[in-house]
Order: structure tokens, then C-alpha cells, then sequence
């Protein structure tokens, strides 16, 4: 057999800041995404991550890295629709620089979105779900070598799209892990958020997902739209080996967990996981970022404590029975029942944050008043208010849009989280908007908090009054 050149892909994130600079929805994405896709098909193509979002790369210098490259393939992945606009420019920007390159879309944008995203002829091919399979098969079918993918797809065919099932990757265990080679990989773990509630323990640190899944179906989430209901895991064994090998090569300190339902991994993931972390000595500081709160034994805290863990934050949304039940869909049991673990939590010596919505379709003034009060009194060290957000495919979007609570009727409306987009007889956008961020100010920074939450976001108080009145100056319509 002869020797052929390998074809080119480049895998991309657009910046966002070429929508809009927006400091509280601006953020840098996780590389191991690119990395991993990467690790899949590096064996078939020539690969080139350029990562325009966290080197912050205007359009031209975007145009100037893929000129460079010269690619036949450029794989664009945007991870929210709030940026929708940035996934037509890089695909426009790749269509002048190589017009016969092939332009491959994916993300959650994608998945969510792709009778949207296909709109646009300069996208050929959507990725919906999760894509190593479908990419690695998509390729080789345009190397030559294979048939196209049979899910995972969407692509034209004359005037028509064809759409095919959603691809899951059903055993995690047999990925690769990321080639974080093919990128500055010390860059990512040096650059994290030094102060604020969202700053790991230790820098270096890494950010890691070892799960993907959920089986509670909470009406505002796109998770299970997204990942599917079963949980998948990884191999505890094979998470803690590359977990060392991140700590000897780039010298990580600390992990942050971003698994969207690390608790309900199958035969009891991450009680195995925390075990094989503390009996192996990993010696590396951890927060998880999204724990179901119900599922905290003692037990469990107690391995999480040893293992390294500093703390959690928690997801409640609700402070009032029924809207937790009956808008929300959460299985939390009893709202009395969440005092008592967050307590339980904070024996152990671990901080404690907790997350919660306001302004859902059908929920009365009145109970939005009673969340943040609970909010307030649930014991934990710092809480988030964020404003329910009608994400497209999720059922918080259905009802709001049958009971003709959306502000905006677009076929595809645009998503923004910072202001409120559902309305109601009693209350507006603006008027959660505004309390939204002011009862986060009163709850999050009295006298009785504020030294504690100063130490939390590594600040002092007096730093702590500059973004307090940074975020009021902020808050415009």
C-alpha cells in the first residue's frame, strides 16, 4: 500500500467576544473536549487545535491561524447558544480562508439547535451529541475508507436534511485520554480565576469530567437532552492514573469536578472513585461543582473529606414545595431535609454552596420572596441566584412557550443569562432581574457573611465592596 499525506483538521473554538463582551457570560472553555477529539482521530488526520476563545483571537488573526494550516477539515464546536452567532462567523471565516475545506459543527449549540445551525450553507455537517464515533467514521468516510456514520449525523442531501439519531458514546472506558500535547496545556492550568466562588483550591489545577449523564430530568436542564438519562462513567482506575500523570507532568494542585451527576455513576462510581483517590494518595485538593445534595451520606463525605475534597456546591433551585415539585421536577424530598445535610456537610470541614432559580413560568411573586429566604437561612456558606432561563428542547421552555410566557417569539430564540426572559402577570424581567441582584448582595455580603465570604473568594472585604458596586453599576436594561 502506498504512503498518502494525512488530510488536515482543525478543531476550534470561536471567541465569543466577537458576539459581545459580556464579563458575567464570557468564559473559557474546558480544552479537554478539542483534546479528546483530537486523541481520537490523530491516527487518521493531522490535527491542530486553535482555541480562539481562550487566546482571545480576533477574526483576522482566527482567519490568519487557519490559513496557516491549510485545513481540509475545520471542526467548529460552541458550547451554548447564548453565542450562536460566533459558529456563523468561524464557519464563514473558513469558507474564505479554505472554501474547499469540509465545516463540521458540534457542541450543545449544535445538538440543541440543528435545524438552526443548518441554515447556514457554510456548514456541511452537524455532529448531534456526543461525537469521538461519529467524527472519527465522518472522517474516514472523507478520507475514503468507510461509510458515513448511521447516527450522529446531519447533512444535506439536495434540498432536504437528513437527521439522524443522537450519538451517545455508551462505554467511556474505551476513550483515550486527552492529547493535551497538541496544545499549551500549562497555560489552562495556570489561568483560573484567582478570587471569586468559582476559584479552584490550588493553581495549577485541572478540570475534569469522568461522567456524562443524568436521570432526574429537572425541567430547566438540557443535560438529559444532551448527554441522555443513563449515567456512564469512566474507570475509577483509569481517572486516578491520569490524574498522577497530570500531577508529575504539568504539577497540578487541585481538580475541579464539573460531572453533572457524579453521585449516581453505576456500582457506586464515586464512592470508588474518593477511595482509590485517598488509598493512593493523590494528594491533590478538589471541589465538585454540581453534587446532587441528596446523595451526600455520611459516609460519603466522609471518603470526599479524605480523598482531598474541600468542598461542594449543590443545586436546590427551589425554596417552596411546589414549585420545586410541580415546575421544577427535582427530586428532593423534602425541602426540611436540606438544612440538615448542608450542616452535615460543613461537619466534615468542607464549604458548602448552594445554587437557586427564580422567575419560572406559573411561580407567584410570593414564592420567589420565600426561595430567597430559604436561600438565606439553608446554612450554606454562599449562595447563587440565577434567573430560569428557557434553554430550547427542555420542558421549562415548552411550558413557558404554552402559557405564553416567553418575552421573545422567535422560531429559534436567542438565549441570555443575565436577564430575564420569561414573564408573568405578577413580575417582570426587569423586576428579577433587579432583585436578583440585590438580595444576592444583602444575602451573600451582611455583616454576619461577609468575612466568611471574603475568605471564600480569597478577597478582602475592602476588594469585595468594589465588585459588589461594580456588579450594581452593571445591572442595566
Amino acid at each position: 500500500m502506498w504512503n498518502r499525506v494525512k488530510k488536515r483538521l482543525a478543531l476550534t473554538y470561536p471567541n465569543q467576544r466577537w458576539q459581545k463582551e459580556d464579563a458575567n457570560t464570557v468564559w473559557d472553555l474546558n480544552p479537554a473536549t478539542l483534546c479528546l477529539l483530537a486523541a481520537v482521530v490523530k491516527d487518521i488526520v493531522e490535527v491542530k487545535i486553535i482555541d480562539a476563545q481562550f487566546y482571545d483571537l480576533s477574526e483576522a488573526a482566527f482567519a490568519d491561524a487557519l490559513r496557516a494550516f491549510a485545513p481540509d477539515y475545520v471542526g467548529i464546536s460552541v458550547m451554548t447558544s447564548e453565542y450562536r452567532d460566533i459558529l456563523d462567523i468561524a464557519a464563514s471565516i473558513a469558507k474564505k480562508v479554505a472554501p474547499d475545506a469540509v465545516v463540521i459543527a458540534g457542541g450543545v449549540h449544535v445538538t440543541t439547535n440543528h435545524e438552526y445551525v443548518m441554515r447556514n450553507r457554510n456548514i456541511d455537517y452537524c455532529v448531534r451529541g456526543e461525537g469521538e464515533n461519529v467524527l472519527r467514521e465522518l472522517l474516514a468516510h472523507l478520507n475514503g475508507d468507510g461509510a458515513l456514520p448511521q447516527e450522529g449525523l446531519i447533512f444535506r442531501k439536495g434540498d432536504s436534511l437528513v437527521v439522524q439519531n443522537q450519538a451517545i458514546t455508551k462505554d467511556l472506558q474505551k476513550l483515550p485520554w486527552p492529547d493535551y500535547g497538541l496544545i499549551k496545556y500549562q497555560d489552562y492550568l495556570e489561568r483560573a480565576p484567582r478570587f471569586g466562588p468559582n476559584r479552584p483550591p490550588a493553581i495549577p489545577y485541572v478540570r475534569m469530567n469522568t461522567t456524562r449523564g443524568c436521570p432526574f430530568g429537572c425541567s430547566f436542564c438540557q443535560v438529559e437532552h444532551i448527554s441522555g438519562k443513563k449515567v456512564r462513567s469512566r474507570d475509577p482506575n483509569d481517572v486516578v492514573d491520569e490524574l498522577f500523570f497530570l500531577k508529575e507532568k504539568y504539577g497540578i494542585k487541585s481538580i475541579l469536578f464539573d460531572d453533572d451527576n457524579m453521585l449516581m455513576g453505576r456500582d457506586q462510581y464515586a464512592k470508588r472513585l474518593f477511595t482509590l483517590m485517598a488509598e493512593r494518595d493523590l494528594g491533590l485538593k478538589w471541589v465538585g461543582t454540581a453534587f446532587a445534595l441528596f446523595l451526600l451520606t455520611d459516609e460519603l463525605l466522609d471518603l470526599m473529606a479524605r480523598s482531598g475534597c474541600v468542598g461542594v456546591n449543590v443545586a436546590i433551585e427551589s425554596g417552596t414545595e411546589r414549585v420545586l415539585k410541580q415546575i421544577v421536577k427535582k427530586p428532593i424530598k423534602k425541602l426540611s431535609m436540606v438544612p440538615e445535610i448542608i450542616a452535615r456537610i460543613k461537619s466534615k470541614g468542607l464549604f458548602c454552596f448552594a445554587n437557586f432559580i427564580i422567575g419560572f413560568p406559573g411561580e407567584t411573586w410570593d414564592e420567589i420572596r420565600e426561595t430567597i429566604r430559604f436561600a438565606e437561612t439553608c446554612g450554606a456558606d454562599y449562595v447563587k441566584f440565577f434567573l430560569a432561563v428557557p434553554l430550547y428542547g427542555t420542558p421549562l421552555y415548552e411550558e413557558a412557550r404554552k402559557a405564553g410566557a416567553l418575552v421573545h417569539h422567535d422560531e429559534y430564540p436567542k438565549v441570555d443569562w443575565r436577564f430575564g426572559q420569561i414573564k408573568s402577570e405578577e413580575w417582570t424581567p426587569k423586576d428579577i432581574s433587579i432583585l436578583r441582584a440585590y438580595e444576592w448582595d444583602r444575602v451573600n455580603f451582611s455583616k454576619e457573611r461577609i468575612e466568611r465570604t471574603a475568605e471564600l473568594w480569597g478577597l478582602t472585604p475592602a476588594k469585595l465592596e468594589e465588585i459588589r458596586k461594580k456588579t450594581r453599576d452593571n445591572l442595566v436594561f
